[in-house]
């Protein structure tokens, strides 16, 4: 099931625009539309809300207004949203980050994201790396595998925080390789980085925007990706699956949500919408030049996706026995 996300994302960005005449012609987008982003600004999901943004402007004439609208887990921004009308005037930037992990980890979530949101499509899509110091005696996942074997519990991974993707993902290679490794938090990325560049911490998966310039500068190797296929900005650095892990593939996404309960054919027309924008040359190349793979997913599609991701990270908590506090 995880094996085929690749396929789904290739053949739905490949495909023509959907929808039928009549959701084409829903009226989308009209007047000002905002797009929330539940997160600080200057992350990647502010990215894709201005290509949005930037594409609605440059060829419907629109007001789009991007508002940052962090806190409490990105429920604020969520909330936000669920109380918005169903017209299209208000979406939301989301993804892993907010709709794909928090749901399933978090005690008490204040939302159920299968029915308090409409996925409209998935844009772009990152993936982790497994990196370890430059000076690590491990070169390849197996020499790693190897030597947190003879030393269990000996070995540490740096994560951001509890829950975060860096931390379930490296729970997730315990799982799959059958190692004892310990993890440290670590708090803001830069905190991460530091520390596995000083070896304080001998292994991390951390998305590859983040340590792109460390493995070009040397000070971080690069031994896998978390993606199903090799990714073009490391051709020479192989995926986890083709280093021996089976059944592992981690990206993560972001994607555009609408309020509840929105007609299907304006659903249909602004799905439509936000695939012509994301596969414009120039939003092609923002992202890829931000460390990012253009991707779509969308509608349905987009909705099943989100469901098993949720499932998946449950199962992954379930098994290493985290507790996630609010």
């Amino acid at each position: 099931m995880i094996a085929t996300r690749r396929a789904l994302l290739a053949t739905t960005l490949a495909a023509p625009a959907v929808g039928t005449a009549k959701a084409q012609s829903a009226s989308w987008p009209t007047g000002q539309v905002r797009i929330i982003v539940p997160f600080p600004a200057g992350r990647v999901t502010d990215l894709v809300a201005r290509i949005v943004a930037d594409g609605l402007r440059e060829t419907h004439n629109t007001t789009a207004v991007v508002e940052n609208k962090p806190g409490a887990n990105a429920t604020i921004g969520m909330e936000l949203l669920k109380r918005s009308a169903p017209d299209g005037a208000t979406l939301l930037v989301g993804g892993l980050g907010s709709h794909g992990i928090p749901p399933v980890v978090i005690p008490n979530y204040p939302f159920d994201v299968d029915k308090d949101f409409t996925p409209l499509a998935i844009m772009a899509e990152f993936v982790n790396v497994m990196v370890v110091p430059a000076d690590s005696p491990a070169r390849t996942v197996q020499e790693f595998i190897a030597l947190a074997r003879a030393r269990p519990g000996a070995l540490n991974y740096g994560y951001t925080s509890v829950g975060a993707s860096n931390q379930l993902t490296a729970e997730l290679f315990k799982q799959r390789a059958d190692v004892d490794i310990m993890g440290i938090p670590l708090g803001q990325q830069g905190n991460s980085l530091v520390m596995l560049q000083r070896g304080d911490v001998q292994v991390a998966f951390e998305n590859l925007p983040s340590v792109a310039g460390a493995i070009r500068g040397g000070t971080l190797r690069a031994l896998a990706v978390t993606s199903g296929t090799r990714t073009a900005q490391l051709p020479d650095v192989p995926t986890l699956q083709e280093a021996g892990i089976p059944d592992f593939v981690v990206t993560s996404w972001i994607g555009l949500y609408g309020p509840p309960a929105m007609p299907p054919p304006l659903v249909a027309g602004i799905v439509a919408e936000l695939q012509r924008i994301g596969a414009a040359a120039e939003a092609r190349r923002r992202l890829t030049a931000a460390g990012f793979e253009p991707a779509f997913v969308g509608g349905a599609d987009f909705a099943a996706f989100q469901h098993r991701e949720n499932q998946r990270w449950a199962d992954v908590v379930k098994r290493a026995g985290l507790r996630i506090e609010s």
